[in-house]
């Protein structure tokens, strides 16, 4: 994984992972590498099973193909929680009740969100923004800060959730993700989360 982490391919796959799927010239813009170089990495990558393909319709003339991540892909990204720990929280609901794991999780959302709110702050919303993105930046979401010009509203979006696994065998977190973003920012926060193949995008709208 070392060795990937640093390699051409790995850039290729990050930024494939922060979109909904790159067509090569696409790739080609956002890595310092030829078009022949991308495209026999791509071919590398999908004989690997790291990516698929799919025809992206284009306004004009013929659909263009589209590189995007499978699921085997993850396994090159932050992943904090494993299976592993959604047995374990499994065993507590066994042991103390269903209610129990429910109970545990909010207790770690509740420190976190302390922990955030340490280090986010700012005058303006699009400041306490930018730095709660770059903190989770560096957990391994993925997360960026961005501005949607048509509804003019500040959104922090991420391209990966190391918490995914559990997120699915436990949805009330996220709902307990909204409620720390809501706490960390005090605004109202909406939360949309798409997943195309091996790709995951969730973006938080923040509403003043």
């Amino acid at each position: 994984m070392n060795k990937m982490v640093k390699s051409q391919k790995f850039q290729i796959l990050s930024e494939i992972k922060r979109s909904q799927g790159l067509s090569v010239q696409e790739l080609c813009d956002r890595v310092n590498l030829s078009y022949m170089g991308v495209k026999q990495h791509c071919i590398a990558l999908e004989r690997e099973g790291y990516v698929d393909t799919w025809r992206r319709p284009k306004g004009m003339g013929r659909p263009e193909k589209a590189y995007r991540l499978t699921e085997l892909a993850q396994e090159y990204f932050p992943n904090e929680f494993t299976k592993l720990t959604s047995k374990i929280l499994d065993s507590i609901g066994e042991v103390y009740g269903p209610s129990a794991p429910e109970k545990i999780l909010y207790h770690i959302y509740s420190d976190q969100t302390a922990h955030y709110q340490q280090y986010v702050y700012g005058t303006s919303l699009e400041e306490r923004a930018k730095n709660l993105a770059g903190l989770r930046d560096e957990e391994g979401y993925m997360s960026e800060y961005q501005f949607d010009a048509n509804t003019r509203k500040h959104q922090i979006v991420e391209y990966h959730s190391p918490i995914l696994q559990v997120m699915d065998r436990y949805p009330i977190l996220r709902d307990l993700e909204v409620q720390m973003f809501e706490k960390v920012l005090n605004v109202k926060v909406n939360r949309k989360e798409e997943r195309i193949s091996g790709l995951y995008k969730c973006v938080f709208t923040l509403e003043p």
